[in-house]
């Protein structure tokens, strides 16, 4: 069982299933295309764009100076549903299977999730929040790029593995490699295998790019949300996909993270094959996630 004080404990009886268990996969996006196929998506150019732009400037300094600047919680007081409706218009420019609205992808993710852990309350909540730090965005929150909010992260301070989507670009009979442009593939601090870090130094001692994964785990810590470790984990980790997916960077991990770690790989099915262009009623689902909202969290949050 995995707790930590003040926060609700995982249920021994939840264990987490294999990608064959529960949810059926689908066998196409919501353009009949592949899941994740980032050379065939019909959103090729826009997709693209935003990790050439990601993967340029998510630098060392730029992580560490703009974590440290959000951290400080001051860009709004507002409660989880609030935070949701401001999503209620915003489209992720980074995904290759969806352009449906960000409210919709939360609740699909959500609905799916509780159909195969029915009991599981705090594994429904953590679907509808897991993406809410795309509110960076929003002009409340000074408007940040998306590919300074959206997109698989990968760690800054070392060397960018090449597991990492986009590492290679296929042009006709060229091949870009955006990071050479960023300025940390040459320089020697930051460049080899380790670079800053050290083997086994834990996830939570590593800098990822950053996005709304991390920022959406600091606004629940802060305001002292009561959501189990494996949630903020799947919360902070969920587009680490070079990990989670790829298993690059295990190196880096210590046992907790291995501990918490399978429930991501069981979340990832739900927040990835859930996209449809078939919407959730909001008004039908939303009193039973207020409900979650008010037992695991303060009813207005500082962000």
């Amino acid at each position: 069982m995995i707790a930590v004080e003040n926060q609700a404990p995982v249920s021994e009886n939840a264990i987490p299933k294999d990608a064959s268990d529960g949810f059926v996969v689908p066998e196409s996006n919501a353009f009949g295309q592949s899941f994740r196929d980032y050379e065939a998506t019909v959103r090729l150019s826009i997709v693209e764009n935003t990790y050439r732009l990601n993967h340029i400037n998510q630098t060392y300094d730029f992580v560490k100076r703009t974590r440290e600047e959000y951290a400080k919680l001051n860009k709004a007081e507002m409660s989880i549903w609030e935070a949701i409706e401001l999503l209620d218009s915003f489209v992720d420019e980074s995904d290759p299977d969806l352009e449906e609205p960000q409210i919709q992808h939360l609740l699909q993710s959500a609905e799916a999730i509780r159909k195969d852990y029915p009991n599981e309350e705090w594994m429904h909540l953590t679907a509808l929040i897991h993406d809410l730090g795309k509110v960076l965005y929003h002009s409340k929150f000074g408007s940040l790029p998306q590919w300074a909010v959206v997109g698989d992260t990968h760690p800054v301070g070392c060397a960018f593995d090449e597991s990492i989507v986009y590492h290679k670009v296929f042009l006709k009979t060229l091949v870009n490699y955006y990071f050479k442009e960023n300025p940390d593939y040459n320089n020697p601090a930051y460049n080899t295998k380790l670079g800053v870090y050290s083997e086994g130094c834990g996830l939570e001692n590593v800098l990822l790019s950053w996005g709304h994964d991390d920022y959406m785990y600091m606004v629940a810590k802060a305001n002292g949300t009561t959501l189990p470790s494996a949630a903020l984990f799947t919360i902070r980790y969920h587009s680490f996909y070079p990990l989670h997916t790829e298993g690059a960077y295990q190196y880096l991990m210590n046992e907790e993270d291995r501990e918490n770690l399978k429930w991501v790989q069981t979340f990832n099915k739900y927040d990835l094959y859930s996209k449809s262009s078939v919407h959730i009623d909001v008004e039908k689902v939303k009193p039973y996630y207020e409900s979650l909202i008010k037992k695991y969290f303060p009813e207005k949050l500082r962000w």
